[in-house]
């Protein structure tokens, strides 16, 4: 099956690429938990580039899913972000998502916003609906004895819902502070990275879903465009 662009990419030796079945699984985590954020219409998923990977990383970077008989386009937006279509063949195929790059330079993360949310900000429920599409790609290619000794550390198969996990969401410009808004609250989040993300509290369900995280940007960098993490 052909949709869309051409891509052509078979030259390309050791090619970065995911699992189309891998990849699936973080759509089915957004339908299981779309209740965190019911205003989010969609998953959508990113290539970023890594801290060693080359400046022109993204520069003409195509995407497509291939199999033994199918071959669809994924159009990129500028900032390396796509949405992944259900396609039964694609996974009766096995196939896999597969770039027009060398493996190594990139990692693929969920990205969901839910509408309304105010420019700046950052919803703890959007959050925790893109811990559990991490969670679920994540547990899709780790091996069965990590998975368990993951869930025994944890006390819990919801990872997503324990303290103790810890987990960063990165910022495409560089951050001075985080701060979650509880009422007349502020409490400030840790910010790592040189800037690049911060931790917050998904598992402590003390905050809801509603709660709002403000996120002010260094001013060197408001204007810049966004650098490797």
């Amino acid at each position: 099956m052909e949709t869309g662009q051409s891509i052509h990419i078979n030259s390309i030796r050791n090619p970065e690429l995911k699992s189309y079945r891998v990849m699936a699984a973080g759509l089915d985590a957004f339908n299981d938990y779309h209740a965190l954020a019911s205003g989010a219409r969609e998953v959508r998923f990113k290539l970023v580039a890594g801290s060693r990977a080359p400046a022109d990383a993204m520069q003409d970077l195509a995407l497509r899913i291939a199999g033994n008989e199918t071959s669809i386009a994924l159009p990129l937006a500028a900032d390396g972000s796509f949405t992944l279509p259900r396609s039964a063949q694609a996974d009766s195929e096995d196939a896999d998502l597969v770039t027009n790059k060398k493996k190594g330079n990139y990692r693929w993360q969920p990205s969901i916003h839910s509408d309304g949310v105010p420019a700046g900000m950052r919803r703890l429920g959007d959050l925790r609906l893109q811990c559990q599409v991490t969670v679920a790609i994540a547990k899709k290619e780790i091996p069965f004895w990590i998975r368990t000794l993951v869930g025994t550390l944890l006390r819990t198969t919801d990872w997503c819902a324990s303290e103790q996990l810890k987990m960063h969401t990165r910022s495409d410009q560089a951050i001075a502070s985080a701060t979650l808004l509880d009422g007349e609250r502020r409490i400030a989040l840790q910010v790592e990275k040189e800037g690049r993300s911060f931790l917050s509290p998904i598992g402590d369900t003390r905050y809801g879903d509603d709660t709002l995280i403000e996120l002010l940007y260094q001013p060197d960098t408001a204007g810049a465009p966004p650098a490797a993490p």
